[in-house]
């Protein structure tokens, strides 16, 4: 049992159990330290703009936002010309968390590159960014 894919498979739920993990002591549900996290540099994006960042499909992410709204973490807004679009704000508790998720994903990330080399983490996240095209080529252009 080997190849790229198994690899990637194993690393994510490493790095899945510990995000879960970490989201469940600060009281939040999968998926939500992903949408504080982009709501720290984008706040007052809409809800597509979080899914194409994070390539989720827009009924997983509708939910999460129904219920961090509910749960204080975020405000949702709706655009004055269109009132079907949302736009969406961290609120102080929301963003207190994101710091807190935010620094545990940092913990994370150096633990992950331990005994790495600068340059071999450069060229690492450059050869993975090249990876995640190919293969999102693939889901565009249907590809086999």
């Amino acid at each position: 049992m080997d190849g790229l894919h198994v690899r990637i498979a194993l690393t994510k739920g490493q790095f899945s159990k510990y995000i879960l993990h970490k989201a469940r002591e600060a009281g939040l549900l999968r998926g939500q330290p992903h949408i504080l996290e982009y709501l720290a540099t984008n706040d007052g994006c809409s809800q597509t703009e979080i899914c194409e960042a994070w390539d989720l499909d827009k009924s997983t992410v509708s939910g999460l936002v129904e219920r961090m709204e509910r749960d204080g973490l975020i405000r949702v807004e709706r655009e004055e010309d269109d009132r079907r679009r949302k736009k969406l704000f961290l609120t102080s508790k929301g963003a207190r968390l994101g710091k807190q998720m935010d620094e545990y994903m940092k913990q994370l990330d150096t633990t992950a590159f331990e005994g790495i080399s600068e340059e071999e983490q450069e060229q690492f996240m450059r050869v993975l960014s090249r990876i995640y095209q190919n293969l999102k080529g693939v889901e565009e252009n249907g590809k086999e």
